[in-house]
Formats: C-alpha cells, sequence, structure tokens
C-alpha cells in the first residue's frame, strides 16, 4: 500500500492534474487504502491537533489496518463532510501540506476533530445500515467461497457484528466491519443471539467497553461452531437453543441482574 502512495507521488511528479485524475479513478477502498498510506509516510506530524486522540491511534497502525478503520469511519461524517476531506486530504497528499491555503488547513484539521468527535458517538440507524452494506460486501470479499450463497439466500444469512454496532461508538480506535468482528450464520442462529444481546442491553444500558468485550467473548464461545458456516456444522455436540441457554446461565453469573 505504501507502494501504491509512491505510484501516485510518482504520478504528481509527472503533473498534478494528471496524478488528481488517475486518483479520481480509484474506487472507495483504494482511496481509504491511499490516504492511510499517506498520512503514515508523513508520520503523523500533521495531526499533532489539540483534541485528537483516537483518530491519532488509529491511523499510527499498519495501512491496510489504518485503511479499514477510515473506511468505516468516514461513514459517521456527513455526504458534505466526506467529500471535503477527501478533497483536501488528496490536495495534501499530491502537492504537500504547503498546498493548502490558511482557511484549507484550518478546515481540514477541523474535519479531524469532528470525525474525533463522531467515533465516540452512537450510530444513527441510517449509519448502521450503511455499515450492514459494506460488511456484507467486505466479508464476500473475504470469503469468496461463500459469495454465491450470500448472494442467492439474502437475508437467510445474515452478517453478525461480534461487537454490535450499537457499541461501536465504546471502541472508537476500532474497525466495526473487520473481519475479525464479522461472521456469517444462519438466520435462526442470528436470531438466538440477537435474543441474548437484547436481554444484556435490558440489564446494562449503559455498558462499559469491557462489559461488551465479555458479553461478545461469551456469545461467540457458545454460538462459534455456527460460524462462517451456510448449513449446520456436522457431528454437533448442542443445538442452537442448548447454546442459547448455556450463554445465558454464562450472562447471568458475569453480569448480575440480566433477566
Amino acid at each position: 500500500y505504501l507502494s501504491m502512495h509512491e505510484a501516485t507521488l510518482l504520478r504528481w511528479r509527472e503533473g498534478v492534474v494528471e496524478g488528481s485524475a488517475w486518483l479520481a479513478q480509484r474506487g472507495v477502498e483504494e482511496l481509504a487504502l491511499w490516504m492511510a498510506a499517506g498520512i503514515i509516510a508523513k508520520g503523523l506530524g500533521f495531526f499533532a491537533t489539540e483534541g485528537l486522540e483516537w483518530v491519532t491511534r488509529a491511523l499510527g497502525r499498519e495501512p491496510e489496518a489504518a485503511a479499514g478503520w477510515l473506511r468505516t469511519a468516514l461513514k459517521r461524517l456527513s455526504g458534505e463532510e466526506r467529500a471535503a476531506f477527501e478533497q483536501l486530504w488528496s490536495k495534501v497528499a499530491l502537492e504537500g501540506e504547503q498546498a493548502l491555503s490558511r482557511g484549507e488547513r484550518k478546515m481540514l484539521r477541523g474535519l479531524f476533530v469532528r470525525l474525533e468527535q463522531a467515533i465516540q458517538q452512537p450510530l444513527s440507524d441510517t449509519q448502521k445500515i450503511a455499515l450492514r452494506k459494506e460488511a456484507r460486501k467486505h466479508y464476500a470479499e473475504l470469503y469468496p467461497q461463500f459469495a454465491k450463497s450470500l448472494d442467492e439466500l439474502r437475508e437467510e444469512l445474515p452478517i453478525h457484528h461480534r461487537r454490535p454496532l450499537q457499541y461501536a461508538h465504546l471502541f472508537p480506535d476500532e474497525n466495526v466491519n473487520s473481519g475479525k468482528n464479522l461472521a456469517m450464520t444462519q438466520q435462526r442462529i442470528h436470531k438466538e443471539i440477537n435474543v441474548l444481546w437484547e436481554r444484556f442491553r435490558k440489564s446494562r444500558p449503559g455498558p462499559t467497553p469491557d462489559e461488551v468485550r465479555r458479553a461478545a467473548e461469551i456469545i461467540d464461545r457458545q454460538f462459534e461452531p455456527w460460524y462462517h458456516r451456510v448449513k449446520d456444522p456436522p457431528r454437533l455436540l448442542k443445538t442452537a437453543e442448548e447454546a442459547r441457554e448455556a450463554a445465558l446461565r454464562e450472562l447471568r453469573s458475569q453480569f448480575p441482574g440480566l433477566d
């Protein structure tokens, strides 16, 4: 990905207009990778802005992880804010920070501060829909052997977020659509899991990140045999109902007051 960024800079040396035209042809995925690589290559010095903690931490990771985070984090901004961000950062990467006017520099820093705030706020229903759609697409790319089944069976094979989107704001520097947080499962299994999370929500309306993490681990432990499978795994030692009850017992032991 750093080499992709270097290729862009080479095009810039041949002419900023040509480089910008090349960049405009890239998809959202490549643009996120390219921007993340550029941010890392510049050593994050531009982002020594007061109030930036989670953004700097997330972008300090290796390029692919940083790009995945950036891709989903930008969805928390409005369409107008995303467009402004992409335009300004592209200018920085192609022409250098010195190419920004004082007003543009202030605007870009402001957008990063806005992003820092947005990732700590609960997702809206519209944002959840967009992220679920992206999760399905991303999962099909990660597991191409399931792409046909996902396309044909659709609602029968939902993509489960191990840490639910409802709690994304509790993990602001993590990519909620990362491969490790996604698992395809059968609809009936997903319903059993949702029953457990609903009980957790009622007993813990304002959970801590650690509580969400522990609850997810308990649920995963019981339902992992059904993850990444179109059909039930062979030689199952328990039913989905038994898995739900086992998870419920463990959740009750960990979280007093859970029904």
